[in-house]
């Protein structure tokens, strides 16, 4: 169904556009027919579950800012409640928050911090670094404090849907996903507006909107929310130790207080030492 309608205008005998429209409340420019589809299909799923509240997982990397941009214009258009979800897993890469707020200020949409109960390095002293088979860090950092929030916004009665900047082209696994669902923690419908984009068309909104992209891409291959070493590389931890050598210092403390002599990393069943990198 196609809810939205673009115009060009010409000013001056110059033509400007395509310009979205969803029943004469202006969406802005356009620039490619996914974007066009992308706020169809999500201001589609808006009006039909009739929400008050759009709450957007924001973890400041690209597809989570583009998300969020997407959001902000429907959320104008349609005279809706927008939040912006953080959350701070207390390992995040320093800057990354500062750069949150920013846009959040920038876009003058409401900004909710949410953290663990425990932070990183306390849980590693219980239970020791997560690892690819073990990873206690995404449930305990990151899905326990968001739905410790979503419980109290269920509990004040708001009509909420949650979004995030979920791709089906960034592992097998989630190819799989269903666009749109409930979410089994949060106990809220949620929706990924960009599931079918690329990381070409992420860049390229991202270009075109003139957005602040987030400034530790320079560095960092994505804007790393978390530093659990699950899936990290002793690469990554050279790269976090020249630039960020304070954080990278608590991660070493922290692996020469394992009684068990055990390493924050692996390869290839081997134990690498954060203090031999």
């Amino acid at each position: 169904m196609k809810l939205i309608k673009s115009y060009y205008i010409t000013r001056c005998d110059k033509k400007y556009g395509p310009y979205a429209y969803f029943k004469e409340k202006s969406l802005g420019r356009v620039y490619s027919d996914k974007e066009i589809r992308a706020l169809d299909s999500f201001i589609e799923v808006v009006k039909r579950g009739g929400y008050e509240v759009i709450y957007v997982l924001f973890s400041g990397g690209r597809d989570s800012l583009v998300t969020l941009h997407l959001t902000w214009r429907i959320g104008r258009a349609l005279n809706l409640c927008v939040e912006a979800v953080h959350v701070d897993t207390t390992v995040s890469t320093p800057g990354n928050i500062d750069y949150v707020r920013a846009i959040c200020n920038k876009l003058d949409v409401s900004l909710i911090v949410v953290r663990p109960m425990h932070d990183f390095f306390k849980l590693v002293e219980r239970w020791g670094f997560p690892t690819a088979t073990r990873r206690w860090c995404c449930y305990h950092l990151k899905i326990e404090p968001l739905k410790r929030y979503f419980m109290e916004c269920i509990k004040r009665g708001y009509k909420g849907l949650i979004v995030d900047g979920i791709r089906a082209d960034e592992s097998p696994r989630r190819y799989n996903f269903p666009r749109f669902g409930f979410h089994r923690h949060f106990k809220l419908p949620c929706y990924h507006p960009i599931f079918d984009w690329t990381k070409q068309d992420v860049v390229y909104y991202i270009k075109q909107h003139s957005l602040l992209d987030n400034p530790l891409y320079r560095i960092l291959p994505r804007a790393t929310e978390c530093w659990c070493t699950a899936l990290k590389t002793p690469k990554q931890f050279i790269i976090l130790k020249r630039h960020w050598p304070e954080l990278f210092k608590k991660f070493v403390e922290a692996e020469a207080r394992l009684r068990t002599g055990g390493s924050a990393l692996f390869k290839n069943g081997r134990r690498i030492y954060l203090k031999d990198l």
